[in-house]
């Protein structure tokens, strides 16, 4: 089964990094509010990634 919404966990582990590091930079990373926790949608979470490994911040792909 595939999630539809990946939590901070889910999110973590998908990038290898400790569940703090994905708390520390949510502000930067796409992601939607459920009450009062953070969830990830995979397709946003790849543009992101691509966006941020050339150097161009996801707002300006969406201009």
């Amino acid at each position: 089964m595939i999630k539809a919404l990946w939590t901070v966990k889910d999110l973590a582990e998908y990038l290898g990094t400790p569940v703090s590091w994905v708390y520390d930079n949510a502000h930067e990373i796409p992601h939607v509010r459920v009450g009062r926790e953070y969830r990830f949608r995979q397709q946003e979470v790849d543009l992101w990634l691509e966006a941020s490994r050339g150097g161009c911040p996801l707002k300006l792909l969406a201009a």
